[in-house]
């Protein structure tokens, strides 16, 4: 029997621990990718390749609370960009965030996935992305169908998730086995299947980033001792691995399915072949 995934959507509200932040503190200090960490650089290169980044490209953000890549994707690569969160202070940080940026975009409160409360941006995107999730969801077929009717021909849409495999999964289901059980567990071929299944067309798929030990977190009322224990074993298992990526320069950081932070997935739809848009 399939387990159902537990419901996420506490983790998201004002106060409930995920967002530590507040939109007065985004507004001064805006949130953006850190290109000087290695995983973030590689995940630039998956939009860069596939994401119809160019100057005026459409390009549309679901779960988009506290986005560090909408501004960097309006600033940086100059594209129209858009956000969508079902939260409304999620969606009060992305705008505080794209302000303190110094980015036009368009922050809208709403279900990702309610296409006739959202009629006028079906259709209208060359990028559609996700990161962090589809994972909460156990009936993501139909929902990545409807996520791709946000998308113009030829448009792409890129998924990216936990990777709650391997050292990961250990390290979660010490700190949490409730928010471990948020979340499905996917793997490159499983996160392929459902997107494919959804009538998208492959592009390209695979593991993000090298090692990230504050990837799990702690959740619910555990014993104090596992709450050290999981902050002390995030710390040094962190800083392994940053030692580990100077003293090979970098070289050494394959993307691996048993510790890489996240999966992805790059599609679109299928039907008669289309030009990019934006290219």
């Amino acid at each position: 029997m399939t387990r159902l995934v537990r419901p996420s959507d506490s983790l998201w509200r004002e106060g409930a621990g995920y967002y530590t932040e507040t939109p007065e503190q985004v507004l001064k200090t805006p949130l953006l990718p850190d290109l000087r960490r290695l995983r973030e650089r590689r995940m630039l290169e998956i939009f860069d390749r596939h994401g119809n980044l160019a100057p005026g490209c459409r390009v549309l953000e679901l779960g988009c609370g506290r986005s560090r890549w909408l501004p960097y994707f309006a600033v940086h690569r100059r594209c129209d960009v858009s956000g969508l969160d079902n939260e409304a202070f999620a969606s009060e940080l992305a705008r505080a965030n794209l302000s303190g940026s110094g980015a036009a975009g368009r922050i809208i409160c709403g279900d990702a996935f309610d296409l006739e409360g959202h009629r006028d941006l079906v259709g209208r995107f060359d990028l559609v992305y996700s990161m962090g999730l589809l994972e909460h969801f156990d009936d993501v077929i139909e929902r990545i169908s409807a996520l791709a009717r946000y998308l113009k021909p030829g448009g792409r849409l890129i998924t990216t998730v936990p990777n709650m495999r391997g050292f990961n999964w250990l390290m979660q289901r010490l700190g949490s086995r409730e928010v471990l059980e948020m979340h499905v567990v996917y793997d490159r071929k499983r996160l392929t299947r459902v997107h494919e299944a959804a009538g998208l067309m492959t592009l390209a798929a695979g593991y993000v980033g090298f090692f990230d030990g504050y990837l799990s977190a702690a959740g619910g009322p555990p014993p104090a001792f596992r709450v050290r224990l999981h902050a002390g074993l995030c710390r040094i298992s962190n800083l392994l691995g940053e030692a580990w990526l100077r003293a090979g320069r970098e070289t050494l950081a394959p993307e691996l399915s048993w510790c890489s932070p996240h999966v992805y997935y790059v599609g679109t739809p299928a039907g008669p072949a289309a030009a990019p848009p934006c290219a």
